[in-house]
């Protein structure tokens, strides 16, 4: 509450500054009388001129969430999504969240408690800003929502890219792969330097309520709520001079403080190994990543392994299809060691790092000076497991259907007979964007995104006939070796229909044709983003890497 009602004082402090907050409001369903007091806070903050937007949390099946073993967990990530979802459906881009300084004091106690040898990186607590957590799948939390037709994304760095208009005539109306551009929903926490305490009296001084969770009250529901009951106790009017000094608020802000700092250190150190690494291409087709490592590389990491652990653990997340959530600061130093005696060989060789293959190619096929040693990086074969979860299908309803807000309202795509109907964006292994559109509803529920597998070759061949000999071609330079089974095919009844990001549209075959294929082709369009590539080594190169995409190519016919 104290962080609303302050929020909604800042026009008073600066007219310039036209601020209308909106709050979110997030129920979590795990008492009797949650909703009450959501519905309760709702109105109060009615009273402030403030609109509020209730978030009611669901848990399907589940009679007692509060009970689960991981219920701070799960309800944190479901809270996120709710919250991030609203967000995107309001155009709203900042998140202002009341964390204050007794939760940062709390985090980073939980953080002790759970791994008492972690290291600084997780006892930073939580950060004053920050992308949103849990919310990878969502499209539009950390990354723009449209999409963006390539030459346009590529001119942010390079201007002399000439601009690209619709063509009604081309394949997928001309669409290639694209990258999606940094953004989405930024979190900011303007209240850590404050304690509980001091926000209280704010309210107290200005005649508001202050609103607790009387879930936070219970100290065996979760551990954050029993390290709060812990300094409660220990507190009295001296604050919590009670506490040994180790446990008290200033000693345990400092170590979060000196945290911050050492990884604000270790990232910077990182950027500038990363900076011995010259990335020669990057097929947006498959996600192969083509680099020049200078040999200076080894000696640097060398001389300061934390920092050279980090540059490989950013490398890496450029192609790897680890969760966004996943990917680490710092790659093992065992793996970073492995990597460094592969660099001093002379032999070319693999090792798979962060779910990333590494192949050390030869010098005659490199085309590179001697004083840098050329490696191909992509993503792995897909394992049976991978691949199965690797299926998915292209859902209708928005994804702010799926939530319950207090509108209440339901959002569906656009559908006429003209257009057709768009499917909402997936995010397929942790890589690729992607969205379809469909003549209606019912033909987009038999659309599947899928992984290529070796069985499908002899039905590809069967339907391309004499463009088979182009299109294997095209798999040996985008894809090669088994590379190719990882790439994303579009599949409609079962059949496959569409390699969307080497824009190749399969015909059907001959028993399954009844009029002109182009007209009839279930897939009408497609639209395909890779991650984000935010990276600074990345952007500071983007100029000089050789992209490769898909060929824009004219329908037959046409």
């Amino acid at each position: 509450m104290a962080l609303a009602y302050l929020l909604k004082q800042i026009p008073k402090a600066d007219l310039r500054l036209r601020l209308e907050p909106l709050a979110f409001i997030v129920n979590h369903n795990a008492r009797t009388k949650s909703r009450k007091e959501a519905q309760f806070v709702a109105r109060y903050l009615e009273k402030l001129d403030i609109q509020p937007v209730v978030l009611n949390m669901d848990w399907g099946k589940i009679p007692d969430p509060a009970s689960l073993p991981d219920f701070e967990m799960q309800a944190r990530k479901a809270r996120y999504q709710l919250i991030a979802t609203a967000a995107i459906r309001r155009n709203i881009h900042h998140l202002f969240l009341g964390h204050h300084q007794d939760d940062q004091v709390e985090t980073i106690l939980m953080r002790l408690i759970r791994n008492p040898n972690t290291s600084f990186l997780g006892l930073q607590g939580m950060s004053a800003h920050s992308a949103i957590p849990c919310c990878e799948a969502i499209r539009g939390a950390h990354e723009m929502e449209r999409y963006e037709r390539w030459p346009d994304w590529l001119r942010q760095f390079d201007d002399t890219m000439p601009e690209e208009v619709e063509d009604n005539d081309a394949i997928n109306l001309g669409k290639q792969v694209t990258v999606s551009r940094p953004g989405g929903l930024q979190i900011h926490r303007p209240l850590l330097e404050f304690p509980k305490k001091r926000l209280v009296q704010t309210c107290q001084h200005n005649g508001i309520i202050y609103q607790n969770d009387k879930t936070n009250d219970d100290p065996t529901l979760t551990l954050r709520n029993a390290i709060r009951r812990l300094r409660t106790n220990h507190h009295g009017s001296g604050y919590d001079k009670r506490l040994p000094r180790a446990l008290q608020a200033q000693s345990i802000l400092q170590i979060g403080h000196r945290a911050r700092n050492s990884t604000s250190s270790l990232v910077e150190r990182g950027g500038e190994i990363l900076r011995k690494i010259r990335v020669q291409s990057f097929d947006l087709r498959s996600g192969l990543m083509t680099i020049a490592v200078s040999k200076t590389f080894v000696a640097a990491c060398e001389d300061d392994v934390e920092a050279g652990a980090n540059a490989l653990a950013r490398l890496t997340s450029v192609v790897s299809y680890q969760s966004r959530d996943d990917v680490p600061t710092l790659v093992p130093q065992a793996r970073l060691m492995e990597f460094l005696d592969a660099m001093r060989s002379s032999d070319a060789t693999f090792l798979t790092i962060q779910k990333v293959l590494l192949e050390k190619l030869q010098v005659d096929r490199s085309g590179i000076d001697h004083d840098r040693v050329a490696w191909r990086l992509s993503r792995p074969p897909m394992r049976s497991s991978e691949a199965k979860l690797a299926h998915q299908n292209f859902p209708l309803n928005s994804p702010w259907t799926k939530t319950s807000l207090s509108s209440n309202s339901t959002c569906h795509p656009n559908v006429d007979s003209s257009s057709g109907v768009w499917s909402d964006w997936v995010l397929w292994d942790h890589r690729y964007w992607m969205r379809v559109r469909a003549q209606d509803p019912s033909s987009l529920s038999e659309i599947c995104v899928r992984p290529y597998q070796e069985s499908d070759a002899p039905y590809v061949v069967e339907t391309l006939k004499k463009d088979s000999v182009e299109f294997h071609d095209t798999l040996a330079k985008a894809a090669p070796g088994k590379l190719r089974y990882t790439l994303p095919v579009l599949t409609y009844q079962g059949r496959i229909s569409v390699f969307p990001t080497l824009n190749i549209s399969i015909p059907k075959s001959r028993s399954q044709q009844s009029g002109p294929t182009v007209a009839q082709h279930p897939i009408r369009e497609w639209e395909v983003s890779y991650k984000a590539m935010d990276q600074p080594f990345i952007q500071e190169q983007a100029k000089t890497i050789e992209w490769r995409n898909a060929l824009v190519k004219r329908r037959r016919g046409a």
